[in-house]
């Protein structure tokens, strides 16, 4: 991605010449807060925001030429809310990998934990209502998680993916993303900087441009806006966790 330059208003600006590059086989990470222009850069790597200048290429072929079907095959996108329809556990999975066999579908299950769940209930043929309302967050994100890996991309864009879930199923999303980085070419897109300290390349964005980029290490010792907001976010969750402490011991 080089010099990008995207809007939905003509008169408002979302990025502003954004230079980012995520070799194959890398784990890239795009941090800031709120408004900076990360997901707008998920949108446009799958197609769906169109209208941006400047030059993107996948596998080294221009972005603008590849079709839609194409572009569906070599990258997956999971967002922290996924969408899960009305019907069994299986029908959702499938939508993955329509020829899966149960055999695959119980081993993503167990990647993301929660083959035991549905073995205590109606195992694949487990009822899913329509945005996974009988299903906890934590448990729709999972089950989302593995249809994902079902999918089986060379690709895969997890945006803001751990959002508004459960500490544990946010701890389990994170291994499987860990592990999936290791064969994939993986980028995360998260506010929460805890989570992406493992990434090879970390892009700080602010107000539509790159300000920052490299290693959490290399990051942390620049003392700049990355170290400023892992600084911010670190001290929070230490003050949410000492007051919850307080409460179960009061």
């Amino acid at each position: 991605m080089e010099r990008v330059h995207f809007h939905y208003e003509a008169d408002r600006e979302i990025l502003k010449g954004v230079d980012l590059s995520c070799p194959a086989g890398t784990y890239t990470a795009l941090v800031g807060t709120s408004g900076c222009g990360k997901s707008t850069i998920a949108g446009i790597l799958m197609g769906r925001n169109r209208g941006y200048s400047g030059t993107i290429t996948i596998n080294g072929q221009p972005h603008s030429k590849i079709n839609e079907s194409s572009l569906m095959s070599h990258v997956t996108l999971v967002t922290h809310n996924s969408y899960l329809f009305q019907g069994q556990v299986a029908d959702n999975l499938r939508m993955g990998k329509p020829d899966a066999t149960d055999e695959e579908l119980w081993a993503v299950l167990k990647k993301v934990n929660l083959d035991g769940f549905l073995k205590s209930q109606q195992g694949l043929g487990t009822t899913v209502q329509e945005k996974g309302g009988n299903f906890s967050g934590g448990q729709c994100q999972r089950l989302a998680i593995a249809r994902a890996l079902l999918h089986d991309t060379p690709m895969y864009i997890f945006d803001e993916a751990t959002s508004n879930i459960d500490v544990e199923s946010e701890e389990l999303i994170m291994n499987v993303i860990h592990e999936l980085a290791k064969t994939r070419t993986v980028i995360m897109i998260s506010h929460r900087l805890a989570n992406v300290v493992q990434a090879d390349r970390i892009y700080m964005l602010k107000d539509g441009t790159v300000a920052e980029q490299g290693r959490h290490e290399e990051l942390m010792n620049r003392n700049g806006a990355y170290y400023e907001l892992y600084q911010y976010q670190s001290g929070m969750e230490q003050y949410a966790a000492e007051q919850q402490e307080k409460v179960v011991n009061a």
